[in-house]
């Protein structure tokens, strides 16, 4: 027996586990004595050693919160002639508390009555430790999902509705109660932009594969709430595994993206339309035209194409202003499109030109639908104020066909059939012909490359500046710097009529050189002008950029035009940081290697660099990090009508906020009156270009 007992003992301490008994009195446990076998005294925080007491001083040992709970469980357990397990603190005589476990069974005599109880117990406390952990790592995952602002719904291995955080209910429509067992396609229901039902729910594509599986792009979905509501969201799935590899679900992750969306829709229709008229623009022109000479030459139909340039319209815009001439667009670009059939498309393609791309037309057709256009404009009476305007088209007309060899030809006939009818009175429609080209390009080049070649002679080249304001501080600002002709009877010839013709004969970077010589020359002539105590206050001040000089797209591949800047500046003493270069965003895309290296090359010396027309292509923010950017100059199509056009302000506070990411001042042009200025400041762009903050004044008189 004393064997037995010995290894009992030592059975009970491998297992931490002890043995206790108590006699009942009346059956009442709060009467009895308990008696502690072994190291069973230990639990509490006592001598390892046999020990009695009564059951009111074993009660004291037990947690005061604890006490009332166990001995009721103790004496059901007793009154039953049954058993009973609890679980229980205990206060240790060094104030640590501790857990136990006891299991119990009661005896009875004869009669039924309770006569004594016997039970073990253990020590349970890393247990209830690590469960405690395990709760307290559960609640904060479901505090976590509550809170973040992704909705989240879990399923089981069948799909089946499990859990909703706070964001999923709210974009769903369902709470967790009901949505608790209900198939996912149910719960989260997604259909594509018609409406139609996905082939598959993601939740249960992501159970089939077990595999995460991610939204796609091509494919945005909606989810349709309990309330039948559409809300553009974007979703993914995970596979959910427990520890030992079973699937046990799968968690969806899903975002309303409905502002994204038609945020992009409407940077989408940006980059194809004319912001100003609601036309295509330009580049979607291309690419339709393009579309137009593929079925041409795959399937031979027959197109026509019409290059039409408003006549007097620069009358219009010097007379009563920009905003006069806006408002002309608009209303010709809505009478136009009224003058074709639904499957011709009208687009602006420059300030004053507009192109028509009339499909399955042949050339018969395309004059008489090219005059009905340019009569139409003929009668059109345009009234600003007390002024009333009498416009005209010169229209070109180019045939489309299996002949044709490219979009850019194209194009380029069209212009200079455009041209021609000018040339021979205006108002009139010009259809291309081979023979065309060449008496184009003779007129062309004998007028343009003359008037410029007469410019460099004679000296013609006038430089103008516009100041940049500072909108944070009173005396801060810089001139940009522009350029004219003036003809031989004084009038100023503006850039827009003789650049692109420079750009065409590769004569742009020699007019980009003699803006740079000419406004080199100019800051030394104003030191020049200081007296000494003036000239030792600038030369002892740190320099702000003070001229900023347009660079074409042309001069960024010129490859000794860094050595001739550097030239300049030694030569009239010209300290690099006065200077700012202005590049515009297309020729800084268009030449983007050639465009960072010399704008690397340059900003070690000190120059500053602004992006100019920034905005315009949805890729701006792709490049501008790697582009060492001083100013942003937000495209005017933006600020223009910024007072009016929360879509404009949107883009323009965008914008802005990220050049301030990334340390970028920003610049607004087109700042015409109060209202945009106003508008401008609330934003927090840093500088203003325009009348409403400085006009035009003569910079050089060309002497240089």
């Amino acid at each position: 027996m004393k064997i037995l007992q010995q290894r009992l003992h030592l059975a009970l301490d491998v297992a931490h586990m002890a043995v206790w008994d108590s006699s009942l009195d009346n059956g009442k446990v709060v009467d009895s004595h308990v008696n502690w076998v072994g190291h069973g005294a230990s639990l509490l925080g006592l001598p390892p050693e046999p020990l009695r007491q009564p059951f009111t001083g074993f009660l004291d040992c037990v947690h005061p919160d604890d006490r009332a709970a166990l001995l009721e469980a103790m004496q059901d357990g007793v009154d039953r002639c049954g058993g009973y397990e609890v679980e229980y603190r205990v206060c240790w005589p060094d104030a640590s508390v501790h857990w136990l476990a006891a299991h119990a069974r009661a005896f009875c005599d004869e009669q039924g009555q309770p006569t004594g109880t016997l039970g073990i117990v253990w020590d349970v406390t890393l247990r209830k430790a690590d469960e405690l952990k395990t709760v307290r790592q559960r609640e904060l995952a479901e505090i976590t999902l509550r809170s973040i602002g992704e909705g989240v719904i879990t399923t089981d291995q069948l799909g089946r509705t499990q859990y909703l955080n706070r964001v999923a209910e709210q974009l769903t429509g369902w709470s967790n109660e009901q949505a608790a067992g209900c198939d996912i396609g149910t719960t989260l229901r997604l259909v594509d932009e018609d409406g139609h039902a996905t082939d598959e729910h993601i939740a249960l594509q992501c159970l089939r594969q077990r595999q995460a599986v991610n939204a796609c792009a091509d494919s945005p979905l909606q989810l349709v709430t309990r309330e039948g509501r559409h809300v553009a969201v974007e979703e993914s799935a995970a596979p959910i595994w427990s520890d030992d590899g079973q699937l046990l679900g799968a968690v969806v992750v899903f975002r309303d993206v409905s502002h994204e969306r038609k945020l992009s829709r409407q940077l989408s229709w940006n980059a194809s339309h004319d912001a100003l008229t609601g036309l295509i623009n330009r580049h979607e022109f291309e690419r339709q035209v393009a579309a137009a000479l593929h079925t041409a030459k795959h399937e031979g139909h027959v197109h026509a194409l019409l290059y039409m340039d408003l006549d007097q319209f620069k009358v219009v815009n010097d007379t009563c202003g920009h905003g006069a001439g806006d408002l002309l667009l608009q209303l010709l670009a809505k009478m136009l499109q009224t003058q074709m059939r639904d499957s011709d498309i009208l687009a602006r393609l420059g300030g004053d030109e507009l192109g028509a791309l009339l499909p399955h037309c042949p050339p018969e057709r395309a004059m008489l639908i090219a005059n009905q256009l340019r009569q139409s404009v003929k009668d059109f009476r345009f009234v600003w104020d007390s002024h009333a305007f009498e416009l005209g088209a010169s229209v070109g007309v180019v045939e489309i066909n299996h002949n044709s060899k490219s979009m850019t030809e194209l194009l380029i006939a069209a212009d200079q059939a455009c041209y021609l009818a000018k040339e021979r009175g205006r108002n009139r429609v010009h259809l291309y012909r081979e023979s065309d080209q060449r008496l184009a390009q003779r007129h062309g080049e004998m007028m343009w490359v003359s008037r410029l070649k007469e410019a460099f002679e004679r000296r013609l080249f006038r430089l103008y500046a516009q100041p940049i304001v500072s909108l944070n501080s009173h005396n801060e600002c810089h001139d940009e710097v522009l350029i004219r002709i003036q003809d031989g009877k004084g009038r100023l010839v503006l850039p827009g009529a003789f650049i692109p013709a420079a750009e065409r004969y590769d004569m742009m970077t020699a007019i980009d050189r003699w803006v740079i010589r000419a406004v080199c020359h100019h800051i030394q002539t104003v030191r020049d002008s200081l007296n000494p105590e003036q000239a030792f206050i600038a030369s002892h001040q740190s320099l702000p950029a003070q001229y900023s000089i347009n660079l074409s797209g042309t001069s960024l591949g010129d490859e000794g035009l860094h050595d001739y800047i550097l030239e300049q500046f030694g030569s009239y003493t010209v300290a690099p940081e006065q200077v700012c270069f202005e590049i515009t965003e297309t020729a800084v895309i268009a030449n983007l290697p050639k465009a960072q290296a010399f704008m690397e090359r340059l900003k070690l010396l000190g120059c500053r660099f602004s992006l100019d027309d920034f905005g315009s292509g949805l890729s701006s923010f792709a490049y501008l990090k790697s582009l060492p950017v001083d100013f942003l100059k937000i495209d005017g199509i933006f600020i223009r009508d910024i007072a009016n056009n929360p879509i404009n302000r949107a883009l323009v506070k965008a914008i802005n906020e990220v050049g301030h990411v990334m340390g970028i001042r920003t610049v607004a042009e087109y700042v015409e009156d109060g209202p945009t200025l106003a508008m401008v400041r609330e934003l927090g762009l840093d500088y203003a270009q325009g009348y409403a903050v400085g006009a035009l004044r003569p910079l050089t008189a060309g002497s240089d």
